[in-house]
């Protein structure tokens, strides 16, 4: 059973886990639709370990990026830029082997997430609470520092079991949203201790939002 939706904003953190893990980052709205780095990053290394460093060069350039391969950014990018990048390496890649690459990318980008951006506390907290208040509290956590993910886009989470995230309006949207999923996996698995399985939702509205349910056993 679902429970209520979970918006933008600290509106009823109470408890310390909560308190901790909203304050990765500062909750606000970006001036312009831009993400974070790591979603640029984490994409060139997955392709230079799959593929090697001048194919992966290539690949940045069919999106006419092959300045960030050079320079992997360090600070917000435009969302769009990525969003283009990743079309390239879609039509450039193929299915399969495209979902591999961003797959392994948000593996690396939840890692970074996990050992960067959560208060050590935080995580010792999360691990020793029950999975779905744990999981509660991280998806307040996430949709409080979407901006980092989702730049303007609208993120809705829906705790209990399975719990949902809406990406409304999603700047970074792919086929299949492979990066999405493997980032939450990461994350709730690590936070949860236990596997927990994101699987995406294609909405039958065109354009709708891209939505993630996430379920896991215990």
């Amino acid at each position: 059973m679902s429970g209520a939706a979970v918006g933008l904003g600290r509106a009823g953190l109470a408890s310390p886990a909560d308190s901790a893990i909203a304050a990765v980052a500062p909750v606000r709205g970006p001036a312009e639709n831009t993400v974070g780095p790591n979603a640029v990053i984490q994409t060139r290394s997955a392709l230079v370990d799959s593929y090697g460093g001048p194919v992966a060069r290539r690949l940045f350039g069919y999106a006419g990026l092959e300045a960030w391969f050079d320079r992997p950014p360090d600070k917000m990018v435009e969302a769009d830029k990525v969003h283009r990048l990743n079309m390239a390496l879609f039509a450039a890649l193929g299915g399969d082997a495209f979902d591999t690459v961003m797959a392994e990318a948000g593996r690396r980008t939840g890692r970074y997430i996990l050992e960067n951006r959560i208060p050590r506390l935080a995580r010792a907290v999360l691990r020793l609470l029950p999975a779905r208040l744990a999981a509660r509290i991280l998806l307040r956590a996430i949709v409080a520092n979407s901006w980092t993910f989702a730049g303007g886009a609208t993120v809705i989470a829906t705790p209990g079991h399975p719990a949902v995230i809406e990406i409304r309006e999603n700047p970074l949207s792919m086929p299949g949203c492979a990066w999405h999923c493997a980032v939450f996996e990461t994350l709730f698995s690590a936070m949860l201790r236990r596997p927990v399985q994101v699987r995406y939702q294609a909405c039958v509205e065109e354009p709708g939002p891209d939505a993630f349910r996430l379920v896991w056993k215990g």
